[in-house]
């Protein structure tokens, strides 16, 4: 019998793209002879969620999503197609976003992806590459960039939707996945696709090869994929005026021109501009609102190269060495009007020495407040970047006898992450503003001003890097201990070291000479120690009654941490099937994750207090003007959770093909360490008024500055909020819900038919902002897991000809940020591939020809009463994306 975890082998072979739990794996019992040898020659097989070979993750399901179902979708990541598969939610750490959404917030300057389990935020799902970590990205370091895998080289990827630190460690707190990668392959693979959208293009190549000699074997891939920026402007429902479709008007004062703002009091600066003589044209309470917003990049321009490697070889009958290798390289450019500490869209203090000064008629400022967009004058924030990833393994594995095996592993992986970013400076602008010469004074009235002037004032950098390191190495021992009547009683013991560290800074300033900062450096020292074992009481050898199979696993991890302690966590499983076809599961365990290494330092990387405006309800223009503090913090604890789960499989053997399952989860997931979201939304959550002081004393600035923390921005004279976005335990996590599988396949037209619906719903998810707030149930709220996710698909092969259908489901949910609260309609975007591969012996051989389009009816967003109109965490703004794609195998 041969070990694979897949969908099913109907689904498979059928080429559908059915992500789905997959069917258990039979018992080692009821295959007395499944060891690794038994797969072929030098593969090895690698099963997420166990230690233990051929068993699986007893009482845990395992989601796989394979390489052919990857190629079937024109995504620019592998990330971006994930988001699909419904126990992953969309908000977290995205392209899309230059910020964390989905509550526990922090920042993406970088642009990267991770992925989100559960949606109790993307650190508490662990990703893996054969079982080995991959070093934390961004210059935060603060997630896993999963597109740094090429998606070429995947073999397939299996998801464990449960807690698993009882045997990967931290991070495994909603779950594992596991990016299993291309052991073997004969001959060489080219493909190209090209996809095209409104105003968006997608255009990517790979490269794979490989040759096997017998007792070893080679495989290399090379994949490249470059994609267009995606403008909000590109887009018309991207709006911040949102009066047209019963929205709120979330427009900005920051124009050009802009507005004189005196006591509280604006006056709109005319088109034309204002000057001493013509301060009369100035009229109390008007305001010049503008859409600048709207034309930041929804998705930023990328460009990849991606490197793959893998050899092993046999050394006699007993010994095995592989060398493994990715390397990836991503450039990045983004536009933006505000991110961060930088942005064109200011408040500026302007006194009455500047010679351009204007004062409305009847008051007697000497220094005036203008609201005010550079964008027309030095164009938006144009940021780039780059993320460069090496990931390297090597191992030795060594079957002592028939039975045990020893293996001995190795890791080592890095990041580096950089962002350059042009901006104001701030210190000449103060300069230029306060100037009495002409010539020298920035004239913000809506005059002209001098070429040298601008360039002097956009002569700021702010360049923040990071280099992140995880290596280490493991040994591991498994086999069988003694048999029983059920079968062979197995264990796995082993030890592992893992050492982190992250070198990180940034160069901020003027442009000719910038102050680079380097942060101390930041090192944490891992050392593991674990066991399993697995109990076969009851299999096909001595089945009975109502106990045609009962599998029992038991597992225990220590980790000691050089910084934040230790901690134990176990995890219990049970597989109970009473009858053929029939199969019961549940698992029970406990999680843990330390505080990331950025996280701790005050100091961190970006830290610091940034000039901010944001939509604010109680101001009477609609928004204020504060600041945000960005930085770490020493006294975080680590976060801990229990999982259980429950699950019911059923394979009739009277309907041959036809497959339901379905999974009752429950995490609770305590001490959460986060940063309150930093958005221009931010005031108008009640969850986080713990984090907003009004009008802030300068007593309670200094006290954050004389700490090391800059003020970054132009100030403006009133400060209206402070907002504390630094790390903190936030409060806890409690979800349960059911995730389900129906599948069939069978017989039809002279080919094969795949019919199925899978999803997730989410009963409760109990969140609680800090621990001694009440939790509030925030299932289906804006920001936080929907509670319906689904999809429907349906797929026909018949020789070299396949198409699939596939309906994504997204329910709707409420948007509680505004009142009274908004109900978000559904989004239900339909996808479809159609391909067809030559089978003929003739020069055609190998060559496949695909049609792929994703929201085949161009289904844009629903709209949501939020800045933008639209929710990146729940959709995509994409719009319909066709794509040809074009495979020749040699």
């Amino acid at each position: 019998m041969k070990l694979g975890i897949t969908v099913s082998a109907i689904a498979l072979s059928a080429g559908m793209p059915a992500i789905a739990q997959t069917a258990d794996l039979p018992s080692p019992a009821e295959a007395p002879g499944l060891e690794a040898e038994e797969a072929p020659r030098g593969k090895e097989i690698v099963v997420t969620g166990s230690r233990i070979r051929g068993t699986g993750p007893v009482g845990s399901n395992v989601v796989s999503v394979s390489a052919a179902e990857i190629e079937a979708q024109p995504t620019a990541t592998i990330t971006e197609f994930l988001r699909k598969v419904p126990q992953i939610q969309g908000f977290g750490v995205d392209s899309s976003s230059a910020v964390v959404s989905g509550g526990q917030g922090g920042t993406n300057t970088t642009r990267g992806s991770a992925i989100n389990l559960r949606g109790v935020g993307p650190s508490a799902t662990l990703t893996l590459v054969d079982g080995q970590r991959l070093s934390f990205s961004g210059v935060s370091s603060n997630y896993v960039d999963a597109n740094a895998i090429p998606a070429a080289a995947v073999d397939r990827i299996e998801i464990v939707p449960d807690g698993a630190s009882a045997v990967y460690g931290s991070d495994a707190v909603a779950g594992v996945v596991n990016f299993i990668l291309r052991k073997e392959f004969e001959g060489i693979q080219v493909r190209g696709r090209y996809g095209v959208a409104d105003d968006y293009w997608l255009a990517q190549a790979s490269f794979m090869a490989g040759t096997n000699w017998g007792s070893g074997g080679v495989v290399f891939a090379y994949e490249y994929t470059r994609n267009d920026a995606l403008g909000g402007d590109e887009r018309d429902f991207v709006r911040f005026d949102l009066t047209g479709r019963g929205g709120r008007d979330y427009r900005n004062g920051q124009c050009s021109p802009g507005n004189i703002v005196v006591a509280g009091r604006t006056y709109a600066i005319p088109q034309a501009g204002v000057t001493p003589a013509t301060a009369s044209q100035l009229v109390a309470g008007t305001r010049n609102l503008c859409e600048n917003l709207s034309i930041a990049d929804i998705l930023p321009e990328e460009e990849r190269h991606k490197f793959y490697g893998y050899a092993y070889q046999e050394i006699g009958d007993r010994l095995r060495v592989h060398v493994q290798g990715i390397y990836s390289l991503r450039d990045y450019t983004a536009q933006a009007i505000q991110q961060g500490s930088t942005s064109n869209i200011v408040n500026l203090a302007v006194p009455n020495t500047n010679p351009f000064f204007v004062r409305p008629v009847g008051t007697t400022a000497t220094t005036v407040t203008v609201e005010y967009d550079f964008t027309p004058l030095i164009g938006p924030i144009q940021q780039t970047g780059f993320t460069d990833t090496l990931f390297l393994t090597a191992g030795l594995a060594w079957n002592i006898d028939d039975n045990w095996k020893v293996s001995l592993d190795g890791v080592f992986s890095e990041d580096r992450s950089a962002q350059n970013t042009r901006r104001i400076n701030t210190t000449v602008l103060t300069d230029r503003l306060r100037s009495t010469n002409p010539a020298l004074a920035f004239n913000p009235f809506g005059g002209a001003n001098s070429a040298d002037n601008i360039a002097a004032i956009y002569s700021g950098v702010f360049n923040p890097f990071a280099i992140s390191r995880t290596r280490g190495g493991s040994l591991q021992a498994d086999g069988s201990l003694f048999s029983i009547a059920g079968g062979d009683v197995r264990l796995a013991v082993g030890a592992e070291f893992l050492r982190y560290t992250s070198d990180a800074g940034n160069a901020q300033g003027a442009l000719a000479a910038p102050t680079v900062t380097i942060n101390p450096k930041l090192e944490r020292n891992q050392k593991s120690a674990f066991a399993e074992l697995y109990i076969p009481i009851f299999s096909s050898a001595n089945a009975t009654g109502m106990f045609e199979r009962l599998d029992l696993s038991a597992a225990v991890r220590y980790d000691d941490y050089s910084d934040v302690g230790s901690t134990t966590n176990p995890k219990f499983g049970l597989n109970w099937s009473p009858a053929r076809g029939v199969l019961f599961k549940a698992s029970y365990g406990t999680s843990f994750r330390a505080p990331g290494l950025q996280d701790l330092p005050l100091l961190r990387t970006g830290a610091g207090l940034t000039t901010a405006t944001w939509t604010d309800p109680l101001s009477p223009t609609g928004t204020s003007v504060g600041l945000q503090l960005n930085a770490g913090n020493p006294n975080l604890s680590p976060e801990s959770a229990e999982t259980w789960s429950i699950s019911a499989e059923l394979n009739p053997g009277l309907v041959p093909g036809l497959r339901l399952a379905a999974t009752y989860f429950n995490l609770l997931y305590k001490d959460l360490i986060g940063f309150p979201p930093r958005t221009t939304s931010s005031l108008l959550d009640p969850n986080y008024a713990f984090a907003v002081t009004r009008n802030p004393t300068a007593a309670q600035i200094t006290a954050l500055t004389s700490q090391g923390l800059s003020l970054q921005g132009v100030v403006p004279p009133v400060i209206a909020f402070l907002y504390d976005g630094s790390a903190q335990n936030l409060g806890s996590i409690h979800t349960d819900g059911f995730d389900f599988d129906a599948s069939y396949a069978f017989d039809a037209a002279g080919g094969e038919l795949t019919l199925g619906f899978n999803g997730t719903y989410t009963l409760g998810y109990d969140f609680a902002v800090t621990q001694i707030a009440r939790p509030l149930d925030r299932a289906g709220d804006i920001s936080f897991p929907v509670v319906f996710r689904a999809r429907a698909y349906a797929g026909f092969r018949s020789g070299g000809f396949t198409v699939n259908a596939l309906v994504n489901h997204v329910s709707g949910y409420t948007n509680t940020l505004v009142a009274p609260e908004q109900n978000v309609g559904s989004w239900n975007p339909v996808d479809i591939d159609i391909s067809y591969e030559f089978k003929d012996s003739g020069v055609l051989n190998g060559l496949a020809l695909g049609l792929s389009v994703t929201n085949l009816f161009d289904q844009d967003p629903p709209f949501v009463n939020i800045p933008g109109g639209w929710d990146p965490g729940q959709a995509s703004a994409l719009g319909r994306l066709v794509a040809f794609t074009l495979t020749k195998k040699f």
